[in-house]
């Protein structure tokens, strides 16, 4: 029923925008992103209530009864012909693939990250049935986006249980709707369509930061720095493809509260997309009325109606949060400052008023790492420039005169203005959201900076398709050489420098094993836990990727560890922390990440974490030693995974509940 309830929800997104396209007249491409949005803006306000549930089959009454609709008041000629869109029909058989293909191979997540929130946040979502943050159980991001775990639940919806499968191809379904809205073209020519859809595909194996040769995670990953950048690029795409009518920005103002409700800073590359499409409406649009006032008037006043869902999307998400969570106002970092105080002081730092040293060191940083860390297949980020704009040249150069040139050069700008805008941004970031040793190492820089070029560059291979499909002049094979010539060098580039030994194309055992051992034994514990219960996991010798693993599997709250010392009575010398390896302080150095505990201690912080079991997923000779009294029947170091019930006040406070016999 997984299978057949993906193909149906995907068939239903089908079938309305098949309709949707006979009735309107508009190319079928421009409308599964919308839907899709759309569906995600309606379980948000479901959600809200308290009525996720009944609210995903509300929408999916909707959505056919608005296909039912619109296609009988379309008639069948109208459908046939709205049928033969090359994006349209990419999206339906590409997203028809990935389904089958993650049918049968059944990939899993397998990065820290999916297990923190990305896709912890899905699977709660569909196993819960309401919004995490008025439940959030294990998920530690409670006030995390819920824009593409929305997607995965709508997509969902006829599934009897979660699957992490289901989820992947859920979000290669909002990838597809991405690309195919940028495929579209004035005309309909299946090749200029083709050769953008190509190297929509590839870019993000484009703009990843790979060894070559090594397994890659692109359409197989559950977090947002690919759907940012689709997202990002694919919205600025629709609009080209839409245009400023009501219908236009209905259209387009759905995919950008999606954007917004994807990631923390979904929202600033929401409102970027938004002044872009003011830029472009400004000055990409052939205007009947010259009168500047009136231009910029109605320019405008579509620029603020496109900004509204942005905005009702991101306050209601933080006000819904705040108010679960009891969260005040909102600081950055460690530095305790209000957002405000953050940007003002930046920027002053910025033009040099009391500059700071580490402010001097980062961005000097930050300047370095334009010219020298990667961030696509061809390297740093002055690369990647040079190919968007080469790329916008050659829309530049066969766009015509009037609107459409000055469309592409406006764009080109107005995403570069942006983005010196947004790098000073993380600049600031870094400085006051980050840790010096992080700050100074620019973490995760590549997933900072990646999205916003490669969202850049969907928005720009758009436009060289729409330069070329609608270029008549002498040299039209010439233009159709500049759109082929693109998608061929990133097509080169990809089988030269990025082809990895495993993707989604195949099923990699060897990035699973770990993930499967953790499986099985939580599920062993699974048949006693219960979303109430509170359990701790000790794992010796782990680096937190079995704690986060079995954080996820496993069907009760997980307790937080802490590191340093503890006695069981005096609390000053240990601090708060994800997972634990308990040491004796003889043994300081035998962990990395260390937690000194004795025999009493353990029981103390049981008890004052209100905790029901304590699952030992891995034992070592200290714990044979110094714990084997408390528990029933011994501990081994080589002991199989164990829960055991917690009782405080028994003689023996710990009795097995569940064994687990896996290898590990």
């Amino acid at each position: 029923m997984t299978l057949v309830g993906g193909l149906l929800i995907l068939a239903l997104v089908c079938a309305v925008s098949v309709c949707a396209a006979a009735d309107t007249g508009r190319d079928a491409a421009v409308f599964p992103l919308p839907v899709l949005a759309g569906s995600v803006c309606l379980l948000l306000c479901g959600g809200y209530l308290g009525l996720l549930v009944p609210a995903l089959w509300v929408n999916y009454a909707l959505l056919a009864a608005l296909a039912v609709g619109l296609g009988v008041h379309a008639g069948r000629e109208r459908l046939k012909a709205a049928l033969f869109s090359p994006g349209f029909l990419f999206f339906a058989a590409a997203s028809a693939v990935f389904w089958l293909m993650f049918a049968v191979l059944q990939p899993m997540f397998t990065q820290w990250d999916e297990f923190t929130f990305w896709g912890a946040a899905a699977k709660l979502l569909k196993e819960h049935g309401m919004l995490y943050p008025a439940d959030p159980v294990n998920l530690k991001a409670a006030a995390g986006l819920p824009g593409l775990g929305l997607v995965s639940f709508f997509v969902q919806g006829l599934s009897p249980v979660f699957t992490e499968w289901q989820c992947l191809a859920a979000y290669d379904m909002l990838f597809m709707a991405c690309i195919a809205g940028a495929s579209v073209l004035p005309r309909r020519r299946w090749a200029q369509s083709a050769m953008v859809l190509t190297a929509g595909v590839l870019l993000p194996f484009f703009f990843s930061v790979v060894t070559p040769g090594s397994a890659s995670t692109v359409y197989a990953n559950a977090m947002a720095d690919i759907p940012l950048a689709l997202l990002f690029g694919g919205v600025v795409s629709l609009w080209f493809a839409v245009g400023p009518g009501k219908l236009g920005l209905l259209l387009t103002a759905l995919p950008l509260a999606l954007l917004t409700l994807t990631k923390d800073m979904g929202f600033a590359y929401a409102l970027i997309a938004v002044f872009l499409i003011f830029l472009d409406l400004l000055f990409g649009q052939e205007h009947k009325d010259r009168r500047p006032l009136r231009v910029f008037g109605g320019a405008l006043w579509r620029a603020v109606a496109l900004a509204v869902p942005v905005l009702a999307a991101f306050l209601s998400w933080n006000r819904y949060t705040a108010t679960c969570l009891d969260t005040g106002s909102g600081t950055v970092g460690g530095a305790g400052l209000s957002y405000g105080q953050v940007l003002t002081g930046g920027l002053a730092q910025f033009f040099g008023i009391g500059r700071t040293q580490k402010f001097s060191d980062i961005m000097g940083l930050m300047g370095d790492a334009f010219f020298s860390r990667d961030v696509c297949l061809l390297g740093p980020g002055v690369r990647a420039l040079a190919v968007i704009t080469l790329v916008a040249a050659a829309a530049f150069v066969f766009a015509g005169k009037g609107a459409a040139r000055r469309r592409v050069l406006v764009t080109w700008l107005g995403f570069a203005f942006c983005f010196a805008a947004f790098y000073l941004f993380h600049l600031i970031l870094y400085c006051y959201n980050f840790s010096d040793v992080e700050a100074y190492i620019l973490k995760d820089y590549e997933r900072y900076i990646g999205p916003y070029y490669q969202g850049w560059m969907l928005a720009m291979l758009c436009l060289l398709g729409r330069s070329a499909a609608g270029y008549a002049g002498r040299w039209y094979r010439l233009a159709d050489g500049a759109l082929l010539g693109a998608a061929a060098c990133i097509l080169a580039v990809f089988f030269w420098r990025g082809v990895p030994t495993a993707g989604f194309w195949t099923n990699a055992d060897s990035l699973y094993l770990l993930r499967q051992d953790v499986k099985d034994r939580a599920a062993a514990a699974n048949e006693v836990l219960d979303w109430d219960d509170n359990v701790l996991v000790i794992s010796q010798g782990d680096d937190a990727t079995r704690w986060y693993y079995y954080n996820y599997e496993l069907t009760a709250h997980v307790a937080r560890g802490y590191g340093g010392y503890f006695n069981g009575v005096d609390k000053s010398s240990r601090w708060d922390s994800d997972f634990m390896n308990l040491v004796e302080s003889e043994n300081w150095t035998l962990y990395d990440y260390k937690a000194v505990c004795t025999p009493d201690a353990l029981v103390a912080y049981l008890i004052e974490k209100d905790c029901d079991y304590l699952l030992i997923d891995r034992a070592d000779d200290y714990l044979e030693r110094d714990f084997s009294s408390l528990f029933e029947g011994g501990l081994t170091a080589d002991m199989p995974a164990t829960l055991y019930r917690f009782d405080p006040d028994a003689a023996t406070p710990f009795t097995p509940v569940a064994v687990a016999e896996s290898e590990g």
